[in-house]
């Protein structure tokens, strides 16, 4: 097989791998958020343009280095920057019009000063780093922007840093040592570069869908804990997690109380505003009792107009006090539904466990003290009975 023949080949495999590639984006969920779903489409042009940087690299053997020495350089430096905007909007960001400048500004210098350099004396070394300091630019935004969001998203988006960490590397360290076997002058090797493009390609198609199947993951999974209506957390949460977080206060030796609540005649609100009505109610009294939580707290929707609030670290008084002000709070909001404003009053029960409680032993008690709230006439708070 000649040189040429070789070359053909090459671009044949990279072709094949970069098409595969394409069509796989195609296939991937599509995030729902307008911004994110943008995101396998810079994926996309960022396979391409590598093509393309390969190409290029072969148009010098070729007999085409004018070619090769205007498309090389800006083919690479596009690239990197659609990796930068694949990541961008995998976290739904976007750009300004300054930073879009920007970007077009360092595209069209390091073209320029790539024509110069071949056009006036040639300097092909001079060129080769000129690529590699102006690809540092948008990997080392990557590389910040992956690491910003790596302890929300885990998985596939460590695998992400992981190709940008390498290619990085590759150019800061791996392009000036192979260029010290070469000689003077002597371009990159066709095969040289088809590997390191090929592996970039490879990582980058395993963890793109990585990250996007990650998100998807923890989308499904959070969904599953969440109550539709009220945003507040379900049932499925506090059976899962509630071994742990009395194990938590249990291990720094914390108080551990809950509280239990009830939309006093709730019913009425359904059968005089139809029950769209009372479910615009719902989600206003999740909303007013989930701002006045504190960040550790969770509001629980057990089920119809009954919650729970899990105050970890508060003892009984503290969560008497928390329950009396949530009390009033609800008592003085203004409930707006359609063309109504409702006036709505909850009764409140408080129980603290002890050390050998469940989750659910206090609930039973807050239940039974939040019984005797509304047979006082409702309304009020009542702590549990020691």
């Amino acid at each position: 097989m000649n040189t040429f023949e070789q070359i053909y080949f090459l671009i044949g495999i990279l072709s094949l791998l970069v098409g595969v590639g394409v069509a796989f984006t195609f296939v991937l969920p599509v995030p729902s958020q307008r911004v994110k779903a943008q995101s396998p489409i810079y994926g996309r042009l960022f396979l391409v343009t590598l093509w393309f940087a390969f190409l290029g690299i072969c148009l010098q053997p070729l007999g085409f280095p004018l070619a090769s020495a205007a498309t090389l350089n800006l083919c690479v430096l596009l690239a990197m920057y659609m990796l930068y905007l694949t990541v961008l909007k995998r976290y739904g960001q976007v750009l300004t019009h300054k930073q879009i400048a920007m970007i077009i500004l360092h595209l069209v210098f390091c073209e320029a000063l790539s024509l110069y350099f071949y056009l006036g004396n040639n300097q092909l070394l001079i060129r080769e780093m000129l690529v590699s300091i102006c690809v540092l630019i948008p990997l080392g935004l990557t590389l910040r922007l992956i690491y910003q969001n790596i302890p929300d998203n885990r998985g596939g988006d460590e695998m992400i840093f992981i190709v940008v960490s390498l290619t990085t590397i590759g150019v800061v360290f791996g392009v000036p040592f192979y260029r010290m076997w070469l000689e003077p002058g002597e371009p990159v090797g066709t095969e040289v570069a088809f590997v390191a493009i090929f592996m970039l390609c490879l990582l980058f198609m395993l963890g793109f869908p990585a990250s996007l199947m990650q998100s998807l993951f923890i989308r499904l999974s959070t969904q599953a804990y969440i109550d539709a209506l009220t945003g507040a957390k379900n049932r499925h949460y506090l059976y899962r997690e509630s071994v742990r977080m009395l194990a938590h206060a249990q291990r720094h030796e914390q108080h551990f109380s809950v509280v239990v609540c009830d939309i006093d005649f709730f019913k009425k609100v359904n059968d005089q505003h139809g029950h769209p009505a009372g479910d615009e109610a719902l989600k206003q009294f999740a909303h007013i009792i989930s701002d006045l939580l504190r960040s550790g707290d969770t509001l629980v929707r057990m089920g119809g107009e009954e919650f729970l609030i899990v105050l970890p670290n508060a003892d009984i008084q503290q969560a008497s006090t928390m329950a009396q002000r949530l009390c009033d709070e609800v008592r003085d909001a203004e409930i707006k539904v359609e063309n109504t404003t409702l006036k709505l009053t909850a009764s409140f029960g408080v129980a603290s466990l002890n050390a050998d409680d469940t989750i659910f032993d206090g609930i039973r008690q807050a239940d039974e003290a939040l019984y005797r709230a509304k047979a006082s006439g409702r309304d009020q708070v009542k702590r549990a009975q020691s």
